[in-house]
């Protein structure tokens, strides 16, 4: 009798634990708040649209809001910063762009490192750009347009949107690449560059494809070559940079997420597979595209190695062009 008693006291106690065990990890399941994105630029911009559509739908994924950030300055640095310090419990992403990735080259005391206080979580997006001439220019492909450097030193010079920006430091390559000289003229954003540009003022560019195809497809500009690995479906008539010679030549604007470092490894993972749901869907990309970004989608493993080789090739241009911050 004694003994049934001590079974059943036991089997109670057992019970009794398994409940509390079971709560407790409800009780941690992740999430169980609001996840906030931080953004390093102002809203509105091109780093910040694919955050606020990858954001709207991830919120569906997780079951809690997603709240959008934006703390602009310093390129980016700002925010970078403000998401560095972060707790690392998965409720604070930092949207990484291009320009994050190259600051530690430009910003030689930065007060937070890109891969000791970050772990990658997945990228997002990729973003075209492409050699634009003015249509006055009688130049119909890449190795033209290098002749006519040569043969007319001095006479051509290039626009980009500003300082270390993906479309300077695609020109730079470029100019490194061709062994050709192009004076750079930087313009305070997109919209001062695209006037000048369209009015022949400067006639050579690298900008990112969004609010420009139009202006190739009405033939105010004229397309020579994009810069991803691939032709682009919007101008598939228009050969890639290694097409055209340039061997190894990928020279995208990109965006991604990641969380501080110490975020624990199973809500890294959890937060990747969901990042990675949300592009798969049909009315994300489609919006994406509208913004002229593609979906990419990475693993956390893909990602920090991506942004490693990123780092390292923009690095060089950046010291082999002399580039400083201004």
């Amino acid at each position: 009798m004694k003994i049934r008693i001590a079974r059943l006291f036991l089997l109670m106690v057992l019970g009794v634990c398994t409940a509390i065990s079971s709560f407790a990890v409800r009780a941690q399941a992740y999430p169980t708040k609001a996840v906030k994105i931080i953004v390093g630029y102002p809203p509105g911009g091109s780093t910040d649209v694919p955050a606020r559509i990858v954001g709207q739908k991830l919120a569906e994924v997780l079951g809690q809001a997603v709240v959008i950030e934006n703390k602009p300055g310093a390129s980016g640095n700002i925010g970078a910063e403000l998401a560095a310090r972060a707790a690392p419990d998965g409720y604070t992403i930092f949207w990484v762009s291009i320009g994050t990735a190259v600051s530690a080259s430009l910003f030689p005391s930065l007060s937070y490192s890109l891969f000791k206080d970050f772990v990658a979580v997945s990228q997002a997006t990729s973003v075209t750009s492409f050699l634009l001439v003015h249509p006055s220019l009688p130049i119909f492909s890449v190795q033209e347009l290098i002749d006519y450097i040569k043969k007319h030193p001095g006479e051509l010079s290039y626009s980009s949107s500003g300082t270390g920006g993906s479309p300077h430091l695609a020109a730079e390559w470029f100019k490194a690449r061709a062994g050709v000289d192009l004076v750079h003229v930087a313009y305070k954003g997109t919209s001062p560059q695209i006037v000048d540009l369209l009015s022949g003022t400067v006639k050579v560019a690298f900008p990112t494809m969004p609010g420009m195809i139009e202006h190739v497809k009405q033939g105010k500009l004229r397309a020579l070559a994009v810069t991803s690995a691939v032709r682009s479906p919007l101008l598939p008539e228009v050969p890639t940079m290694i097409e055209a010679g340039f061997d190894g030549y990928v020279a995208t604007s990109w965006s991604g997420a990641m969380v501080p470092a110490g975020t624990p490894g199973s809500i890294v993972q959890q937060l990747s597979v969901a990042i990675n749901q949300v592009l798969a869907m049909p009315e994300v990309q489609q919006k994406l595209a509208v913004s002229g970004a593609d979906p990419v989608g990475s693993t956390p493993e893909a990602f920090k190695a991506f942004i490693e080789a990123e780092t390292l090739k923009w690095g060089k241009v950046i010291k082999d062009a002399n580039i400083v911050n201004q």
